[in-house]
């Protein structure tokens, strides 16, 4: 495939947007643009990657520092919706001594969303999406409507549970909507802890044996234990760098988008994501631990994207 096409593929961004506000002590804190998308986007965005973020905000002060942030960092927002009447929603993020973040979460969102223009997808575009706002009751047919487009184009769709502890006693009614969306994607991932709760299953290969019926890639994080990919050919796993952490914010999410960098940047399809050469998908591993380190060692939700060529090489 000619460097042009590569440059031609394009990565859409669907969920939730926030302003985080981080703190060490409880009382001083800092205001980083964040959600999990938007995290993986900007980081797309540092790298050259075309990509469009598909989300909601206020059009109030913080909603203008995050379009700023945004349009500063190469990321389109010309499918975002700005809420008029309704505040962008904050997240308090409070890092422990392992620099992991507990979260409280306030929210001023409009019941129904404003109509507005949806991607003209093609096949080699990428859509990612997940977190909550995947299976949010009052944004499936939002939801639906795009996947439904982006499936009808034949484009790759990237799918991560983060699944946060704050929805644990929905995830019995909302086992259906999760189910859906492994089915129109093409890649799934999700920690351990996201598939316990929803399977109550530990072992990577009891999970497959699971999902395989919805989605033929698995990719499966276990904390700083070793990550899974699970492909209808082969079972790859993958040591995590040993590192000390600035902030654990956007760590999984950076590992989405330097995975995502790595399809779209692939010298072959992307379409047939599920027959990738082991070779390759060491390729997209080795992007997306390196987006996630470098990430953790920063107190930014994302990349600094001042990579090397072939840095991806010593994280496999």
């Amino acid at each position: 495939m000619t460097q042009s096409r590569q440059n031609k593929r394009k990565v859409f961004a669907l969920g939730e947007t926030v302003l985080d506000l981080v703190s060490e002590d409880g009382l001083i804190f800092r205001a980083i643009p964040g959600g999990s998308v938007l995290n993986a986007s900007v980081s797309l965005g540092r790298m050259g990657i075309e990509v469009d973020l598909i989300s909601e905000f206020g059009a109030d002060e913080a909603g203008n520092i995050i379009a700023k942030f945004l349009a500063a960092n190469a990321v389109k927002t010309r499918f975002s919706i700005r809420h008029p009447d309704h505040k962008t929603s904050l997240a308090l993020a409070f890092l422990d001594s392992r620099r992991n973040a507990a979260y409280s979460f306030y929210h001023n969102s409009p019941e129904k969303l404003a109509k507005t223009p949806l991607p003209d997808f093609q096949s080699e575009d990428v859509l990612l999406f997940g977190s909550y706002y995947a299976v949010k009751p009052g944004r499936r047919d939002f939801m639906s409507g795009i996947l439904k487009n982006a499936v009808g184009a034949g484009s790759v769709i990237y799918y991560d549970l983060n699944i946060r502890k704050a929805h644990e006693s929905e995830l019995g009614e909302l086992l259906p909507a999760f189910i859906n969306n492994m089915a129109v994607s093409s890649v799934l991932k999700g920690s351990d802890e996201d598939f316990f709760h929803l399977f109550g299953l530990s072992d990577p290969e009891a999970i497959y044996e699971i999902v395989r019926t919805y989605t033929k890639v698995l990719i499966i994080t276990t904390g700083s234990g070793p990550l899974h990919v699970f492909t209808p050919a082969f079972h790859r796993s993958y040591p995590v760098p040993l590192i000390s952490p600035v902030s654990t914010i956007g760590a999984g999410d950076n590992f989405n988008a330097g995975f995502i960098y790595g399809l779209v940047t692939s010298p072959q399809g992307v379409v047939n994501v599920s027959e990738t050469p082991v070779a390759e998908m060491d390729r997209m591993v080795g992007c997306g631990l390196a987006f996630a380190t470098q990430t953790c060692l920063s107190a930014e939700n994302y990349i600094q994207g001042n990579f090397e060529p072939d840095f991806w090489k010593k994280y496999i």
